[in-house]
């Protein structure tokens, strides 16, 4: 005895999400972030670097590094990296890059 059996399934697909638009990165320029810690510290928005730094969730060791690229030499590299501006197009500078002038 032959029994001819014939399946059928459907399947239904989730349909396919809109890609995401890739965001811009948005880099700040460093000296004015250097600034910007001061400013916090100064006007007693924070005690010290030690809390600084838990509130932008970073180490203290990153907050003292932001805040020496203050000693670079104002006349020189100070000013052509103010020139940059805030926010800068792409990663022309970073904190790294001046700590090895410091």
């Amino acid at each position: 005895l032959i029994i001819d059996r014939t399946f059928t399934d459907i399947f239904f697909f989730q349909p396919k999400p809109p890609a995401r638009k890739e965001s811009k990165r948005y880099y700040q320029n460093p000296i004015y972030v250097a600034k910007e810690y001061k400013r916090m510290i100064e006007t007693g928005e924070v005690k010290n670097q030690s809390e600084l730094a838990n509130k932008l969730g970073i180490s203290r060791a990153r907050v003292c590094q932001v805040l020496a690229i203050q000693k670079l030499d104002e006349k020189s590299m100070l000013l052509a990296i103010k020139q940059i501006g805030n926010p800068m197009h792409g990663k022309i500078v970073s904190i790294s890059m001046l700590s090895k002038y410091l």
